[in-house]
């Protein structure tokens, strides 16, 4: 076979000419597959998004891109489309997930805190901070028993 390149004739009957024709197929052919192959799955990626981004499902299995299809020449100089490899595409990005409630983290405050863990002072007592601020320790009843916790007083 010549690396000269042939004119595709339709009077031209040679076997140079139908593999360039073979060859032109197959080229035509493997980008049409992989652009539907592309399409179909960046659609069932989007409904897996949308089931993500509504909580229904965790963001723990992604569908994964499928294997494109590339141009193979035969032993006998046709081309035809063959699966690949390589994936079509690259997988888009992934959602944060959205299956687990959220909980909303609330600021501190600054003027309460709880005990440490072994506290046995009275409450009344009164404790410096390291910045100089003084802390009284309180106890306010509650259907479970008492809480106890510090209070800051200047």
């Amino acid at each position: 076979m010549s690396t000269t390149p042939v004119t595709l004739d339709p009077q031209n009957t040679s076997l140079e000419a139908a593999q360039a024709n073979s060859m032109a197929a197959a080229k035509d052919t493997c980008a049409r597959m992989n652009s539907n192959l592309q399409i179909i799955y960046l659609g069932a990626f989007n409904n897996w998004k949308i089931s993500v981004d509504a909580g229904r499902i965790d963001n723990t299995n992604p569908p994964k891109p499928p294997v494109g299809y590339v141009v193979v020449t035969g032993p006998d100089g046709f081309s035809y489309p063959e699966l690949g490899t390589a994936a079509v595409c690259d997988m888009p990005p992934i959602p944060a997930d959205c299956s687990k409630p959220q909980p909303t983290v609330l600021p501190a405050p600054t003027t309460v805190r709880n005990c440490p863990a072994g506290d046995t002072a009275p409450v009344g007592f009164i404790v410096t901070g390291p910045d100089g601020s003084q802390w009284q320790k309180q106890g306010t009843p509650t259907p479970f028993g008492v809480a106890y916790y510090y209070t800051k007083i200047a």
